[in-house]
Parts: structure tokens; sequence; C-alpha cells
């Protein structure tokens, strides 16, 4: 069963209850079926406990800078990293949605190499840990380090969750959507975060028609992150082009031609 230490003193703590409760009221099967503790403090925390901790690790929480993600953006960018060639292309600086934040990476790399990014995460415990991880980084030294500063974080919810709200920022340029698939094969290999969101998310069993329905929302083009032996998603805009990543692939979208 998941539950929470939630100090009151802490900056979190608002944001933090606020996640419990949609927790609770959305995602009762996460309550269930996870076995961990939720510490919401100076940082946000997860730590797991019996079977899961010799699976997932002891405990785990969410740094957007951390070291190999900075020596990422110093060794890379705009013209090598394929997730960069597939958003970004040859638009100066656009906007771009984020559909599926995650742990941030992704849309630190982008918002590095030009592009105005807004994050999208509709997961309340990812959502709390990513807000915590981008409060503490906005005072952190390492800060300085980074080109463009630090992608924004939207109100919690999916990017249709949001406009639904009538909260979306702006129109996006172009959305990057990288749903969660099922592992066909169990292997050690896949990385300790992947077997954590799945642990915590799931799989994402509504990928079309969310890919279509973000179709509508972007003035140019939608980026869909593929495994690279998975066949494109079939949807009401032909796939225009790809980006190789090697063990994933960039599926490009366009609604406007250049």
């Amino acid at each position: 069963m998941l539950s929470f230490i939630i100090e009151k003193d802490s900056v979190f703590a608002s944001v933090a209850e606020k996640m419990q409760s949609l927790i609770e009221e959305k995602y009762p099967s996460v309550l269930k079926d996870s076995d961990a503790l939720l510490t919401v403090s100076d940082d946000v925390t997860l730590s797991f406990h019996d079977d899961s901790s010799k699976v997932l690790g002891s405990s785990f929480s969410i740094d957007i800078l951390n070291d190999e993600i900075l020596w990422r953006l110093r060794h890379s960018g705009r013209s090598s990293e394929p997730v960069c060639k597939a958003v970004i292309g040859k638009l100066e600086n656009p906007v771009v949605f984020d559909a599926t934040a995650g742990l941030g990476r992704e849309s630190l790399i982008l918002q590095n190499s030009g592009a105005k990014v807004h994050m999208f995460e509709r997961n309340p415990i990812i959502y709390l840990m990513l807000f915590a991880s981008l409060h503490k980084s906005k005072s952190a030294d390492k800060l300085t380090l980074l080109k463009n500063s630090l992608p924004v974080l939207s109100p919690y919810g999916s990017v249709l969750e949001v406009k639904q709200n009538g909260e979306l920022p702006c129109v996006p340029d172009v959305i990057y959507y990288d749903p969660m698939f099922p592992q066909r094969k169990k292997s050690a290999l896949v990385k300790r975060e992947m077997r954590i969101f799945h642990e915590l998310v799931g799989f994402d069993e509504d990928t079309v028609e969310t890919a279509n329905e973000l179709l509508k929302i972007c003035k140019h083009h939608l980026v869909v992150k593929r495994p690279s032996n998975e066949a494109p998603l079939e949807l009401n805009v032909k796939r225009s082009s790809f980006i190789d990543g090697k063990a994933c692939r960039f599926d490009c979208y366009y609604v406007k031609n250049d």
C-alpha cells in the first residue's frame, strides 16, 4: 500500500496534499498495489519496501540537474540529439509542449537547445516529484550551467486535461509525446527509472486517441517516440518522416508544411 508522510512546514506540502487527494480519487489502484512510502519534507522521496525494494531500490527522487544530464548537455545539443532533430528541426526557438514530462530530461535537452518548453505530467506522484525538483533547481548553483534556464511546468494534468480546464499557456508549435508502452520482454537491462515508472504509471492505453487530439493543438508538427522495432502509429495524419535514435525512433507528423 502507498502511504504518505507530509511535513506541514514543507514548501511542497500544499501541492503534496492536493496530489494525495487526486491519487485517492483517480488512482485507487496505485494506493492499493504500490508498496511504498512517499515522504514530503525538504525533498520528495519515494521509498520502497520488502520485495519491491529488491527490484526498484530502497528510494527514488527526481534530480533534474543531476551530473549525468549536465554532462550530456555539455557534450551534445541541437545537431546531435535525435530528439532535438525531430522536435526542433529547422525551427527557430519553437514553443514545445512535452506531453509526458516524466523525469524532465528531454524537456531540459530541448530547452537547452533553443526551444521554449512547457512540461505536462498526468501522474500525481511524478508531477509532485518533478515540481519539487524544479523548485529546488531554481536556487541551485548548477542552474548557471544552463543556456536557457529551466523548462516551465504547467498545471497538473495531461495536455488535454489542462486544455479542457482552459489553462493552456499558449498554442505550441510542436508537441512531443512519449507514451508508456508495455515491455515485450523482461530484461535486467531495463533502466531502474523505467521500472519505477512502470510500477507507478502503468501503460498508456489511449495512445492513438491522445495523439490524434494532440495533432489538433500543435501548429507545426507532432513527434511521437516509439520503440525502434515497432510500427508507427496510424494517425489521422500520415507520418511524414522520422529520426532514428537507435533504441528508439522519433516519428514526425506534420500539420503544416515548411
